[in-house]
């Protein structure tokens, strides 16, 4: 913008003096370029306000998407420790299914000696 002002500004400057017809030509086409200038430099404000505003919805969302993974990976941790318990019961569920059979088959064994 800087640069934008002081060229606004020798612009002016040369207006002010007396010039001849060439030089006015000159002034003209210089005119028309800082003009052009001006416009751009203002269109590319515009866009980087633009961009700005995008990069910050974009790091919103990239919040969002880091809490909700961090949110998944907690989750997932709770459920492997809770896959690691149910684990862990079946096997006691095993291990009793397997005394209970021996029981069984002790009681068998005990009542076929009281038949004899």
């Amino acid at each position: 913008m800087k640069l934008a002002f002081r060229i606004v500004f020798l612009y002016r400057l040369l207006r002010t003096l007396p010039v001849m017809s060439e030089t006015k030509t000159l002034i003209s086409e210089l005119d028309q370029k800082v003009s052009g200038l001006l416009e751009r430099v203002q269109h590319l404000h515009q866009e980087n306000l633009s961009n700005k505003s995008k990069i910050e919805t974009l790091e919103a969302d990239l919040q969002v998407k880091a809490n909700e993974c961090e949110h998944l990976k907690n989750e997932n941790e709770l459920l492997k420790q809770q896959e690691s318990t149910n684990s862990e019961v079946v096997k006691d569920q095993e291990e009793l299914k397997g005394k209970i059979g021996e029981m069984v088959k002790e009681i068998d064994r005990c009542i076929s000696l009281l038949k004899v």
